[in-house]
């Protein structure tokens, strides 16, 4: 059928003449319309492909995942912007407070206190005045005025590496006449380097992340020990062996633990991609490379029995476990409800009173938190009244939630529904003790890998990741007990050499 064009007038008449014409109007009316709703549909589709672009070009530490250090550069007037309003900030505050920067009158200041007499490497050394104003020279048998005021000076003594020395006789038996030789005594390694050397480079390593080469550096120049690069290694992989089991420990005990918080970021294992997974509890830390990043290695890590409470950053490796199991991260959900909020129409709306609920969320947790610390039960009384300052803004929650479900906009209707899905897992925190509503804990825990991840360019070998995981566990479950890095490995170190039983890093 030939397109025609025809007027108002004309096509109003064709109408109601009926017959042919009428209907071949009317199908090159519907033919148009499909053309209309196809351009539409291509119109949205289109839309919706430059909204996620913007979100990909937009993505920031602010409002997504991504780590403070990919943000894009400030310009110089981004810059000069932002020291305004921190200067404009700063000065509010200070006439709020109506004070000057500094230590306020009053403040009890902090100072080094002196060292107990049984630390002092010398006697005392008694310092005379010289002259007086009027003329007269002391000699110190004057007489004394008060007590003497102390000057104490911490510093390094001159480190003498300690080198001992083991002969081994061989000796001509008198039965067969074979030479036999002696062997080393019990608990003396076989190594040239002792125990607490061991204990050291690993510290150097594990603790202060530096490389083969620069431990080699520092152990010739401030100890006076000569080693080699091979040297270096070999004392790592003895010590690797030594926290074998104390890192099995852990792994059983964080299966076993009532609430974990656990988060996962990038390896490398030889330039291929692997994950460092991780686990955390008040006490404890296990870290464990997986080359996957699936419900299965987050069951390796936890145990596919894990019977706790995980807290977690919303990641769909965990939804393996009961949704009562979980905590969801409101740190992450924040930045997520930023993101919405900086979407254009009603999705950015949403956003908007979304994040103000969640923000209040925040201050109600903080203003019970110093009483929820002697929660021991869901029927405490603190958690009680968590709960009851909570309710309403569940409520509030829910149903911002279930209007943004109904929404037009594809993207933020999936969103609102697969929170919803997940629900009561925002509000764990609230029902147990001891769960706390952000994963900041896991996070903080993945900060120095990720250092040493990026200084390092991560492991070479197996044997490597399991290095990495056995001293990164130790570290940072000794410094969560207040225990000494160097004297935990020098003592693991030490008893695996006399075939004791090697120090546990459970407690209890």
């Amino acid at each position: 059928m030939e397109s025609c064009v025809v007027d108002r007038a004309q096509a109003e008449a064709i109408a109601l003449a009926g017959g042919e014409p009428a209907r071949e109007l009317v199908l090159e009316l519907l033919d148009a319309l499909d053309g209309v709703s196809s351009a539409l549909d291509e119109v949205g589709g289109l839309r919706e492909r430059i909204e996620e672009l913007e979100r990909q070009v937009n993505r920031t530490s602010r409002n997504s995942s991504v780590a403070p250090s990919s943000d894009r550069p400030l310009t110089r007037q981004q810059r000069r912007q932002l020291a305004r309003e921190r200067a404009k900030r700063q000065l509010e505050r200070e006439r709020r407070e109506a004070r000057k920067r500094g230590g306020q009158p009053g403040h009890e200041g902090s100072s080094r206190p002196p060292a107990e007499p049984e630390q002092l490497s010398d006697a005392p050394v008694e310092c005379v005045p010289g002259w007086c104003g009027c003329g007269h020279r002391f000699t110190g048998v004057e007489e004394r005025v008060g007590e003497p005021v102390c000057h104490q000076q911490w510093d390094l003594p001159v480190i003498v590496p300690e080198v001992r020395e083991w002969r081994r006789l061989r000796l001509v038996c008198p039965g067969c006449g074979r030479g036999v030789l002696a062997e080393l005594p019990a608990g003396v390694s076989v190594s040239m380097f002792g125990p607490r050397l061991h204990a050291h480079v690993a510290v150097l390593a594990g603790v202060c992340r530096l490389s083969r080469e620069k431990i080699v550096e520092l152990v010739r120049e401030s100890y006076g020990i000569e080693v080699s690069t091979g040297a270096v290694d070999m004392m790592l992989r003895r010590v690797s062996r030594v926290l074998h089991d104390p890192w099995r420990e852990l792994h059983e005990a964080i299966k076993t633990a009532e609430s974990v918080h656990a988060d996962e970021t990038t390896w490398l294992c030889r330039s291929d991609p692997c994950w460092l997974w991780t686990a955390t509890t008040a006490l404890l830390v296990c870290y464990r490379i997986d080359p996957r990043r699936t419900q299965e290695a987050a069951k390796r890590l936890l145990g596919e029995d894990f019977g706790g409470f995980v807290t977690s950053d919303r990641y769909v490796g965990y939804h393996w476990l009961d949704v009562l199991q979980q905590q969801l991260c409101w740190a992450h959900l924040v930045r997520q409800l930023t993101e919405l909020s900086e979407r254009p129409g009603q999705p950015g709306k949403l956003g908007e009173r979304l994040l103000d609920l969640a923000g209040q969320v925040f201050a109600v947790h903080r203003e019970h938190t110093p009483t929820l610390a002697a929660a021991e039960h869901p029927d405490h009384p603190a958690l009680i009244a968590l709960r009851e300052q909570l309710a309403p803004l569940r409520e509030r929650f829910r149903a911002l939630l279930e209007q943004g479900t109904r929404g037009r906009h594809a993207k933020t209707s999936r969103f609102c529904a697969g929170l919803l899905e997940e629900y009561p897992a925002l509000w764990t925190f609230s029902e147990v003790p001891g769960v706390s509503p952000t994963n900041n804990d896991a996070e903080r825990a993945m900060r120095g890998p990720v250092i040493l991840r990026r200084i390092s360019g991560g492991t070479q070998s197996e044997r490597g990741n399991r290095w990495i995981e056995r001293i990164l566990s130790t570290l940072e479950t000794c410094r969560r007990q207040g225990r000494s890095t160097s004297e935990y490995l020098h003592d693991a170190i030490d008893a695996s050499l006399h075939s004791r039983p090697i120090p546990t890093l459970v407690p209890g």
